[in-house]
């Protein structure tokens, strides 16, 4: 049993926000808004880790970085962390590159994909 897996995901879950506190790019710019659709987000990918699982098409892989405990068969704990990491980010991401064309730094072509080659 080692943390070394969830530790990493909580530490970058913990910077992820720090970044979002700072630029109030997404939970920390409308929480009521964004609170829901990570949650929406969750569900959907744990519904889909829990299919997956129960048609065979996943299995939980062993690794010493990984704690070992299952919140169901062949579904870690690492991975209810993950999915929320990977919701999280996504918004952030996405509001961040909002941000970025809001002031000017990313050419309009270049987020339309008509940029330069």
């Amino acid at each position: 049993m080692s943390l070394l897996y969830l530790t990493f995901l909580l530490v970058s879950l913990v910077c992820m926000g720090t970044i979002d506190a700072r630029f109030k790019l997404f939970l920390f710019r409308r929480p009521r808004v964004a609170l829901p659709v990570v949650v929406a987000g969750f569900v959907l990918f744990v519904v889909w880790d829990l299919v997956a699982i129960a048609t065979d098409m996943y299995a939980k892989g062993e690794s010493r970085a990984m704690t070992g405990i299952d919140v169901a068969p062949h579904l870690p704990i690492e991975e209810l962390v993950f999915i929320t990491f990977l919701t999280y980010i996504t918004g952030v991401i996405h509001f961040g590159f909002l941000r970025l064309l809001d002031v000017g730094l990313l050419p309009r072509a270049v987020a339309e994909g008509q940029g330069k080659r």
